[in-house]
């Protein structure tokens, strides 16, 4: 007759834009060791796991981009 909710809604503490901008901003300003911790924090998460692979392989693209532009014009 009745019927047993177990289910708890889902509090959300956070909103997913505000968590890819803050990582892009981290990305842009600090891309390898930063940029991949916050996007393998991101990739354990249930919720965020698609944002959390575009922060890492954003923040690889871009470190091989930085780096390989800092060699060129201030290597020796």
């Amino acid at each position: 007759m009745f019927q047993k909710l177990d289910k708890k809604p889902e509090m959300v503490l956070y909103s997913k834009l505000r968590l890819i901008n803050l990582g892009l901003l981290i990305v842009i300003f600090n891309p390898l060791p930063a940029g991949l911790i916050y996007g393998f924090a991101l990739w354990r998460e249930k919720s965020t796991q698609k944002e959390g692979k575009l922060i890492m392989t954003f923040s690889l693209i871009w470190g091989a981009i930085s780096l390989a532009l800092f060699s060129r014009y201030f290597g020796s």
